[in-house]
């Protein structure tokens, strides 16, 4: 049997965030930036500590309000702050794993750019690196390589994805996360990593 919005948050252990809880899941705005204004520090700190570099820690908070907004109706009981905190940690981890892969592309693309070859030379080794990726690419099962492509190649955000693929948002972080460790591995077979 389904929580009503009152039952499912009486198990909030902050008495604080159980009316804005209760007004932020009927979908009041001044109870979300309640809610918001109450945990920014908290959020932000988190992000900070599982080691978000600066330039990025506003993107990662406000990603991470967004994210709990959307999911509120799964929040059932205890703290807030822990699941806030689980929202933060994936947010970052993702974030951290997608570093590595830009990282591996920059490396795959990029390599050429250490060296001082001639401009055909280098217009040759960037060539045949995209082919390299290219081949990489289309060893991963299609739902993988779609959300990967739409993901990294295209900056495309989750919703995003999941719009134009047919899935749902978390359907599209499963993707990524085994597309990102596919890759990661066909490039360290291939000695480009």
């Amino acid at each position: 049997m389904p929580w009503t919005v009152t039952e499912r948050v009486q198990g909030v252990e902050n008495t604080a965030d159980l009316g804005l809880l209760r007004k932020a899941s009927a979908g009041d705005q001044q109870a979300l930036s309640g809610l918001f204004h109450a945990h920014f520090a908290f959020v932000r700190s988190v992000a900070r500590n599982l080691g978000t570099p600066d330039a990025e820690l506003d993107d990662v908070t406000q990603e991470a309000f967004v994210v709990a907004f959307r999911r509120l109706p799964e929040f059932q009981s205890g703290k807030l702050t822990t699941w806030l905190y689980r929202i933060v940690a994936n947010l970052v981890a993702n974030r951290h794993r997608a570093r590595r892969v830009r990282e591996a592309f920059a490396t795959l693309l990029g390599r050429s750019a250490v060296r001082l070859a001639p401009a055909a030379d280098e217009a040759f080794e960037r060539a045949e690196t995209r082919v390299q990726i290219a081949q990489i690419l289309a060893r991963l099962p299609h739902k993988k390589r779609e959300v990967f492509a739409l993901y990294e190649l295209e900056g495309l955000s989750g919703e995003e994805i999941a719009e134009r693929v047919g899935c749902s948002v978390d359907t599209v972080w499963s993707r990524l996360h085994y597309a990102r460790r596919d890759f990661e591995e066909l490039a360290r077979k291939r000695g480009l990593r």
